[in-house]
């Protein structure tokens, strides 16, 4: 190796740089070493090499990586051709970038003031560039954004979009793609307004679940789950005076085949009604109205079915809380009350009155309390009126002017209007109304439930 030059005191360097460092150069010292060799400049003892100038102008300081280090920076200026600390810039020179290896936050801004503490803007229209990217390889977070101001009002993150494309779009491969927690009473983990359009749109295209159908089972576009006692899953409500409806089910949209809605109970423990619908209002609890049969329903043994013409179809039979069938009636004079006995009007036609006279043979029957079923009992018709009951048990309100009552004794018109008695001596074609099912063996007035049977 060729020799080179030794310095072996840092008074020579010092002497150097302080010469190099003057503004006039005028006292330059020339170290010119042989060819081959270099300036070496080494600690006092002379075994340590401090610094190193090749000829072709390299300059090599050994363990400057473990040297300590001071906070200002140092910089080589390629017009002047020195090395010195670095003039203050203020600011980054763009475009800037950088890869480095640190356990510590690489770039760490806290604002003090009232300004903001970060900002990136595009500017050009038609740019299609990304204002903020950021990414990750390892298993933390992409962004986090912390509001420690309990009393703060502001939102976490704004999206501003003047386009037609979304204002937020997440996707994600395995979890879930946008997760919203609450923890007040008085919030909502997502929430969104409108004006016009659809205010929150869930789509699920089954393309996964036409491979797994028997994964997809019960998979919806909208799920909604509570976990606590006596909570609601889903909840649809109208604050619009004009009207709406809570929760609309549609199917048929764009040649679509499925069921508008479906109410299942899948736990056989569960007693609690699958469906409930209850009204404090003045309108119907529940309408329906189909082209095909209006409602089906289907039991374990059997099922009953009400078609388009509002005919119902019983496959058990039926049975109801009343013990007769009755119809609603007309009349005139002093309206007839349950238990009343009545007889057909001759001067008003399709009419009826109070009875008026014993044994009358244009009696039609008594005024029921309680149908079973009343034969022509339709929206139109529930004004009031009274209810002849026409096959069945009825109560009736008795008299003691034909004797005592007993069980199987015929029931005829008493002279007490509205009123009916025993039938005695000859019993003329069409005065009986019934027979008694029970006795009344004292008191001038009472009622017997009686079976109703006029002839």
């Amino acid at each position: 190796m060729p020799a080179a030059i030794r310095v072996t005191s840092f008074k020579i360097l010092s002497l150097v740089l302080s010469i190099a460092t003057t503004s006039a150069y005028a006292t330059d010292v020339v170290v010119q070493p042989s060819p081959g060799s270099g300036l070496v400049v080494k600690d006092s003892g002379g075994n340590v090499e401090r610094i190193r100038i090749q000829e072709d102008g390299k300059i090599t300081i050994p363990g400057f990586g473990v040297m300590p280090q001071q906070t200002t920076a140092m910089c080589i200026d390629t017009v002047l051709g020195f090395i010195g600390p670095c003039p203050i810039v203020p600011g980054f020179s763009l475009p800037y970038s950088a890869t480095a290896s640190n356990a510590n936050t690489l770039f760490d801004v806290t604002q003090s003031g009232n300004g903001g503490a970060l900002r990136g803007a595009i500017s050009n229209s038609s740019s299609t560039a990304t204002a903020l990217t950021a990414s990750t390889s390892g298993l933390g977070g992409g962004i986090d954004v912390s509001l420690s101001n309990p009393s703060t009002g502001a939102r976490g993150i704004n999206v501003l979009n003047n386009g037609v494309g979304p204002g937020f779009f997440a996707e994600s491969k395995g979890g879930n793609s946008i997760w919203g927690v609450v923890n007040s009473i008085s919030a909502a983990a997502i929430i969104g307004d409108g004006s016009s359009g659809e205010v929150i749109v869930a789509r699920h295209n089954g393309s996964v679940c036409e491979k797994n159908i028997g994964k997809c089972a019960g998979i919806g576009a909208i799920v909604g789950r509570h976990d606590g006692p006596l909570g609601i899953a889903v909840r649809g409500f109208v604050t619009d005076p004009g009207g709406g409806f809570g929760v609309l089910g549609q199917a048929g949209i764009s040649g679509g085949t499925g069921v508008a809605g479906r109410f299942e109970n899948v736990n056989a423990a569960n007693s609690s009604n699958t469906l409930e619908v209850v009204t404090n209002g003045t309108g119907t609890a529940a309408f329906f109205q189909g082209k095909g049969d209006i409602a089906i329903f289907q039991g374990t043994s059997g099922k009953a079915r009400v078609g388009n013409d509002g005919k119902g179809y019983f496959d058990g039979g039926t049975q109801t809380g009343g013990a007769d069938v009755a119809e609603l009636i007309d009349f005139r004079g002093r309206m007839p009350q349950p238990g009343d006995v009545v007889e057909i009007d001759p001067d008003n036609a399709l009419h009826y009155r109070l009875s008026s006279k014993a044994d009358s043979t244009m009696v039609a029957g008594v005024i029921t309390t309680k149908p079973g079923v009343l034969m022509n009992a339709g929206i139109d018709d529930a004004t009031g009126l009274p209810a002849l009951a026409l096959v069945g048990r009825v109560p009736v309100k008795v008299t003691m002017e034909g004797g005592v009552i007993r069980p199987g004794d015929l029931l005829v018109s008493a002279s007490v209007e509205g009123r009916a008695k025993r039938a005695s001596g000859q019993i003329l074609p069409g005065s009986v109304i019934g027979k008694a099912l029970q006795a009344h063996l004292e008191g001038d007035q009472g009622v017997v439930e009686m079976l109703v049977m006029t002839r």
